[in-house]
């Protein structure tokens, strides 16, 4: 092996560690930082707080992977050339605003924007188009939700900026409870719907407000509706889920909605 492939395999290993520990240090000084501050401040302040240095650690650690790629680049002659270059124009700073805005990487300029603005913070439950849970975490490409049905979703951080985000933790702070059930193609909607709204109401615990049924698929023999209404804040979604569909099931069955 060559003298400069030695010189790039220690720069990129000794570059990796650097990254590595500056990626574990940041967190562990930013997370001390953030419960001693947990300590006098309020919970909101606190989970701006976390959001926003969450997303500083992720931009130092990009930023030094970058400088750790450039040096590995003017170890050989054949791109230390082309590295100055770029250098000496202003293409490198043009690059680095590129990826930072471009589409699909604008994510990454949206998430330094989501951590500056905050409509949404860790731990806020939201609302964006069809996905409703928990934000659990920012990350420079998306924000990963924890959805009220247990399911974790990826929505991309320029979805959030250009996207209506409805945040629930201000002003609601009640559950989404989806459920699907089949009724049989010949039975009325409007008839099916009614047995179902019912079927809600007699709910005791929890009580679930703003109930609808909506169509959301037609088979050849069986049409889809789903069951959607809102619950207290401490339900667990799941096991509310599972009695919705329960009832539900044995009401359309006496009616003798279900498909054959």
């Amino acid at each position: 092996m060559s003298e400069r492939a030695w010189q790039a395999l220690v720069t990129i290993t000794v570059g990796l560690g650097l990254l590595l520990v500056l990626r574990v240090v940041l967190g562990a000084v930013f997370e001390r930082y953030v419960t001693r501050v947990a300590t006098r401040k309020p919970p909101d302040h606190v989970a701006r707080l976390r959001t926003r240095l969450m997303v500083l650690r992720r931009v130092i650690v990009a930023f030094v992977f970058v400088v750790v790629l450039w040096s590995v680049l003017e170890i050989f002659p054949t791109t230390e050339q082309l590295a100055r270059t770029l250098l000496a124009s202003g293409a490198f700073v043009a690059l680095v605003l590129g990826v930072a805005f471009a589409v699909p990487l604008g994510n990454i300029g949206a998430g330094i924007l989501l951590s500056l603005s905050q409509p949404v913070r860790i731990g806020d439950r939201i609302t964006v188009g069809d996905v409703t849970g928990t934000a659990q975490e920012i990350t420079l490409i998306h924000t990963i939700v924890k959805t009220d049905q247990g399911l974790t979703a990826f929505v991309p951080n320029s979805q959030m900026i250009t996207s209506t985000v409805v945040n629930r933790s201000l002003d609601d702070p009640r559950r989404l409870v989806t459920v699907r059930l089949p009724v049989a193609n010949s039975v009325p909607v409007d008839e099916a719907r009614q047995v179902l709204l019912r079927t809600v109401e007699a709910l005791q615990d929890p009580a679930m407000e703003e109930a609808s049924v909506s169509v959301v698929d037609v088979g050849e023999k069986t049409t889809w509706l789903a069951v959607t209404g809102f619950a207290p804040r401490p339900t667990a979604v799941d096991r509310t889920a599972a009695e919705l569909r329960e009832r539900a099931l044995q009401a359309l069955a006496a009616e003798g909605f279900l498909p054959k």
